[in-house]
């Protein structure tokens, strides 16, 4: 995965905030592995996903971390920097 978007420390709020922030930057067809750590994260960025025109190219559970791969609006879907992290776990 390209970038990591690492939202398990803040609240809704904060995290929609940090996605706003980092999908701004990002081109059309961007993936993102975004990380939160409770159910009320996990369904906020799903909607925000979808009110912005993303895509959840997959959504699972690994211990209390879900992890969401999202796909920025747009019909193809390229890696940006590999390797980074936004954020700190």
């Amino acid at each position: 995965m390209a970038l990591t978007v690492d939202c398990t420390p803040l609240t809704c709020k904060g995290a929609i905030a940090r996605l706003e922030a980092t999908f701004a930057d990002l081109p059309s067809g961007s993936l993102a592995r975004v990380l939160v750590n409770d159910v009320p994260n996990r369904i906020d960025v799903r909607a925000w996903a979808g009110r912005k025109g993303h895509r959840i190219v997959n959504d699972q559970r690994t211990g209390d971390v879900f992890e969401l791969v999202i796909a920025k609006g747009g019909s193809r879907a390229e890696p940006v920097v590999p390797g980074a992290v936004i954020g700190q776990r």
